[in-house]
């Protein structure tokens, strides 16, 4: 009986031994498992700070290239005379900048230049000193010349306002502008139309 009941003690004394090393195995396992998921967390922010660092760069970038094709497009253009009135005009009336009012205005122009004849464009420019700046042909217009040179039609109009920044619906907008100014100017009826005629206005 005695035997029995050191037995029955030696058993429980086991038990009661056992116990703590099982607890102290679960918190082991659960400061693992705790550990475990704080580093996938961290290396999932990092993924994530990664990727919109990449994104930032990417949008920097482009807006990067789109000034530098709006400096190239303006490149030393330098408006004067009553030219400026226009150029000034065109930007608080359509809210836009005055390098895209200049340069949308030198693109029209351009056109003109191309189909009108070349009385007809001198007389247009006769009435308002200043004009031919529009077209690079100020100081440092050499670029915006040679680019404003090559526009025949309004596809290279509506290319040039892209390169601006603007959308071709625009051209619709500044082209009724020009022509109230230019007629306020004294620009003779028959060139206002044949300028209608060339803009779609």
């Amino acid at each position: 009986m005695n035997t029995f009941r050191i037995g029955v003690l030696g058993v429980s004394f086991c038990l009661v031994l056992a116990s703590p090393a099982q607890a102290f195995d679960l918190k082991k396992m659960t400061d693992s498992a705790n550990a475990a998921v704080d580093k996938a967390s961290e290396s999932a922010d990092a993924g994530i700070n990664k990727a919109s660092e990449t994104a930032n760069d990417g949008i920097n970038k482009a807006g990067d290239s789109a000034n530098s094709t709006l400096d190239s497009v303006n490149g030393g253009m330098a408006v004067s005379g009553e030219a400026k009135a226009l150029v000034d005009s065109l930007s608080t009336d359509l809210d836009v900048s005055g390098q895209q009012a200049a340069g949308g205005a030198g693109a029209l122009l351009a056109m003109a230049q191309s189909n009108l004849s070349g009385d007809q464009f001198s007389g247009v420019l006769n009435k308002v000193p200043g004009l031919e700046s529009l077209l690079g042909g100020g100081e440092g217009g050499g670029v915006a010349s040679s680019m404003l040179g090559n526009i025949s039609s309004m596809q290279g109009v509506t290319k040039a306002f892209g390169a601006l920044g603007m959308s071709p619906e625009m051209v619709s907008q500044f082209a009724p502008k020009i022509l109230g100014f230019l007629g306020d100017k004294g620009v003779t009826g028959q060139v206002l139309n044949s300028l209608k005629g060339l803009w779609g206005v």
